[in-house]
């Protein structure tokens, strides 16, 4: 099973709607839509995490939306909120999530906000990845951040790793090779994975540089 990291790149960096007023909220910042439920009846009940302390403020743009039908905010402590909104359908969404539902994708949350769009993480096939690709690319700007294997059952950086990356970051880690000052060398990392000292060097600086920038792509 494959899976592909986007980064979808609505205008405004904002979808129309409720997203967008979460966004103008002084004070307030869009940190994850945790979780994304889409009934049958074409509305959607949307889970956001926010940072910010304005637990009033984003009531009040809630309270005045006609597209709202119901809404909590929670104030979670050191300056995190959290938001249930039960809002009405909205035509671009709808359609991605149309197609993630054609070509029976997997949507893996929370989708994070940064400043450089939408991180969102989809699973499925290859041939079906794809497929939906051309589609979805006629209605959003997108832009792909990762492809590889998915799993589930681990962290999401390591995911990222191919298997012989991820047995020698493990080995390296379990030697001290990270620790300071270093318990130990490529050399004896090398050794464990039964490979030559050049390719033990490889492997982990190749893996060091993937999960960098995947920790650099969350800020």
């Amino acid at each position: 099973m494959r899976a592909v990291e986007l980064r979808l790149l609505p205008d405004g960096q904002a979808f129309p709607g409720v997203d967008a007023a979460i966004g103008s909220v002084a004070g307030v910042r869009r940190e994850a839509l945790v979780a994304l439920e889409w009934h049958s009846d074409g509305t959607y009940a949307l889970l956001y995490r926010l940072a910010g302390d304005d637990a009033a403020a984003l009531s009040t743009v809630f309270g005045e939306r006609d597209d709202v039908y119901d809404y909590d905010v929670i104030d979670g402590g050191d300056g995190q909120l959290f938001a249930f909104v039960h809002v009405s359908e909205r035509e671009t969404l709808s359609e991605l999530l149309a197609i993630a539902e054609s070509y029976a994708l997997l949507l893996d949350p929370p989708f994070r906000y940064t400043d450089r769009g939408v991180r969102v993480t989809v699973a499925g096939t290859e041939a079906a990845l794809q497929a939906a690709f051309a589609e979805v690319t006629d209605r959003i700007a997108v832009d792909v951040e990762w492809i590889g294997e998915y799993t589930p059952d681990e962290p999401g950086y390591l995911g990222r790793l191919t298997d012989r990356q991820r047995e020698a970051v493990l080995v390296a880690h379990e030697l001290g090779y990270y620790e300071t000052p270093r318990a130990t060398s490529f050399e004896a990392v090398a050794e464990e994975l039964g490979c030559a000292p050049s390719t033990a060097n490889e492997l982990l600086r190749r893996a060091e540089s993937v999960l960098l920038d995947a920790l650099l792509a969350q800020s």
